[in-house]
Formats: structure tokens, sequence, C-alpha cells
């Protein structure tokens, strides 16, 4: 029997989402995350999601204060920068982190993912897990501790016709792209452990689970 620990998740959602425009040839890109915090026994935790401000092209302004929310434009073949950052706050306890990433249309929309920082956990249907390459201890840090960024870039499709524009623009508010983050407190469970209930939390079924040597 799967072992499952009760633990309560620190979780934060980043979306992207198509909403309807009169131009039959252009679409809109949303964002938004937020940050959330968890009270575990013994210490807290608790993680932030940003990204970098871009301008409606979808180009990264390095000298704006990053945001949590972005709008873009597109058309087929772009090329978006697009870099969800997550951060363990100062004061947080040993933690294991994961992202789970959501890619409902991965034909069309195509992401640059770290795979030398962010392992890959388990995957299903759209999603897959990802576990961050160490334990993060932000309890004694003088600031927040921020970690790879799990992809930088979303590329379109440049083969999207119109009638595939036309369909995602009927979706328009499906999250086509969703990354959640998702801590366990490492200094009470096994790291197979933690990886069980992180795969049961977010990719449950899937079939063949990668227990990931996090350092």
């Amino acid at each position: 029997m799967k072992k499952f620990r009760r633990l309560t998740a620190v979780s934060l959602i980043l979306l992207l989402a198509v909403a309807l425009l009169a131009s039959p040839t252009l679409s809109w890109l949303f964002t938004t995350s937020e940050e959330v915090v968890n009270s575990f026994e013994g210490g807290d935790i608790a993680v932030a999601l940003d990204e970098a401000k871009v301008n409606e092209k979808g180009v990264a302004l390095p000298n704006e204060d990053r945001v949590t929310e972005n709008e873009y434009k597109f058309v087929a073949g772009s090329e978006l920068d697009k870099d969800p950052t997550p951060r363990v706050i100062k004061g947080s306890v040993n933690a294991y982190i994961f992202i789970c990433v959501s890619n409902a249309h991965a034909d069309v929309f195509s992401l640059n993912i770290d795979t030398e920082n962010w392992l890959k956990v388990a995957s299903k249907d759209d999603k897959t897990l990802y576990v961050y390459k160490e334990k993060v201890d932000a309890e004694n840090a003088d600031e927040d501790i921020t970690l790879a960024p799990i992809f930088t870039k979303v590329k379109v499709s440049e083969d999207l016709t119109l009638d595939e524009l036309k369909a995602l623009k009927q979706e328009a508010q499906k999250q086509f792209i969703k990354a959640q983050v998702y801590a366990i407190q490492a200094d009470v469970i096994e790291k197979n452990v933690a990886i069980d209930n992180a795969v049961e939390r977010f990719v449950d079924g899937a079939e063949n689970v990668e227990y990931a040597d996090v350092a």
C-alpha cells in the first residue's frame, strides 16, 4: 500500500489562458499567480512565484520589477519570454519543492523545461511533475532563496492554422498552461514518500514514477 502522510500543501497557480478577440489571426495570453503560506508542525514553509514583466509582444523588460501577471499578443511562430520562478521565503524550514506543469495544448505551446534543475517525477495526460534537484532550507537565510525557473520560453507552433486559432479562442476560459508549486517539509518525511505524496496530489495514477535523486 502506498504510504500517504497527512501534510498540507503549499501550492501556487500560474495560469496561461487564451481570451477572445475580434481579430481571427491574433489572440491573448493571461497569467496570474499569488503567494500562499501554509503551516507545518515544527515550522513554516512559504513560497512565492513571479516572472519578468514583458511588453505586449512577449519580450522581457529586465529593468522592470518582476510581476505576477502579464498579457501577451501572439501569432503563429511567436517566441514569448516567460520565466515562472519560485522563491522559498526566508525562514522556511527544509523542504522538497515540486512543480506540476499542465500543458493542455502541447502541440501548439512548447516549453523549454529546465531538466537540469527540475527532475522529472511522473507524467499523466497533459500533466508533468518535477522536483527541484536539492532540498531547500531557508530557515536561517538572510533573504529569500530564488530557484531556477521551470521554463523561460513559450514557443507558439509555426503550423498554427486559422481553424486551430479559432478553436483555441472558443476555449477562451480554459487553463491551457498551468504551473503549481508544492512544498513538503523534508525533515519529517523520506524522499520517496514525499514524491508519492506529490504524485498522488497532482498526477494520481501515473504509471511510471521516477524517484529522482534529490540532494
